[in-house]
């Protein structure tokens, strides 16, 4: 039975790297003359109830493909809403086009729009990946999340660039200038990390990351042993030293490719995890602002499938 392609799109992501992409696989499908479907994002979390519903519609039947074009923040509104269908299985493609597109960088998903469209129509794998699920335990919401989680230092990066013309102008770019206003700005809090049953106290935690794979904000490899397939969930927790120190040990991370080895850097690894925070911090999730607050945050490791 021939395919037909489903494609979930947000023009304006990575600097309108989402529209570029879009318009050029539909000319690979119209020049194949492969049957599609386009739902455009409308508005911040529109793909959440679009993509349930679809996947609802579909029932995961082989000759159907979803295809995500956006960035991190798209797939995981993908990955949410086909988690929340009667269909969770059902195989998400993803063509990266975002900013920072860490999700992709992990997994080393590099290929041109002609060679993602023939193998779609030819010989579609299915790969069991690795997806972090929380509870927030505050609010009792619930969600997936491809990337990270992150409280502080580098939700504040976010927050800083999704609210700044800067995006649009310098796309990935964009990240390096507001790390150095981070630097600045960002307070120290309390954390408490509770990884299977020992429990971890900090007084003066200024980066709490909750990590699927390597980087964050863009390509920083802030847990270069972490990967997807390996059924865990890591969490780093960064404290802050001096501003000269933290400028070296940020470097390191940057540039190094061994573990960074410091007294102000903790990682945990573990199928369950569990953060907690008193104090107002921003939080971000696979690079979208969750707003200023306290969390109390139990996570997991679940799985979805991703078809290439």
């Amino acid at each position: 039975m021939p395919k037909k392609f489903y494609l979930l799109v947000n023009l304006t992501s990575g600097a309108n790297k989402g529209s570029f992409n879009y318009h050029e696989i539909t000319k690979e499908l119209d020049k194949q003359k492969l049957d599609y479907e386009t739902i455009i994002s409308k508005k911040s979390g529109y793909l959440v109830e679009a993509s349930r519903l679809l996947a609802n519609s579909l029932k995961n039947t082989p000759n159907n493909i979803i295809i995500v074009i956006g960035g991190d923040g798209s797939l995981n509104q993908v990955l949410n809403g086909v988690k929340q269908s009667d269909y969770p299985e059902t195989p998400i493609a993803y063509l990266p086009s975002g900013t920072g597109d860490d999700f992709a960088r992990a997994l080393d998903l590099k290929y041109s729009v002609k060679e993602f469209i023939n193998k779609l129509n030819t010989k579609p794998t299915i790969e069991k990946i690795d997806c972090g699920y929380f509870i927030d335990q505050n609010s009792h919401k619930k969600g997936y999340f491809v990337n990270n989680l992150g409280i502080g230092f580098d939700a504040y990066v976010v927050a800083e660039t999704n609210n700044s013309n800067l995006k649009k102008r310098l796309g990935h770019f964009s990240y390096g200038i507001n790390v150095f206003k981070a630097l600045f700005n960002q307070n120290t809090f309390k954390v408490t990390i509770k990884e299977n049953d020992k429990i971890h106290y900090f007084d003066d935690a200024f980066l709490v990351t909750t990590t699927n794979h390597p980087y964050f904000g863009g390509g920083v490899p802030i847990l270069p042993k972490a990967k997807p397939t390996s059924h865990l969930l890591d969490v780093v927790v960064v404290e802050r030293p001096s501003i000269f120190k933290f400028i070296y040990l940020f470097s390191k991370l940057l540039f190094g490719k061994k573990q960074l080895k410091d007294s102000h850097y903790h990682y945990y690894g573990a199928k369950e995890l569990e953060v907690i925070t008193r104090d107002l911090e921003y939080g971000q999730l696979d690079g979208e602002e969750l707003g200023s607050r306290n969390f109390d945050l139990l996570f997991q490791v679940q799985s979805f499938n991703l078809l290439n």
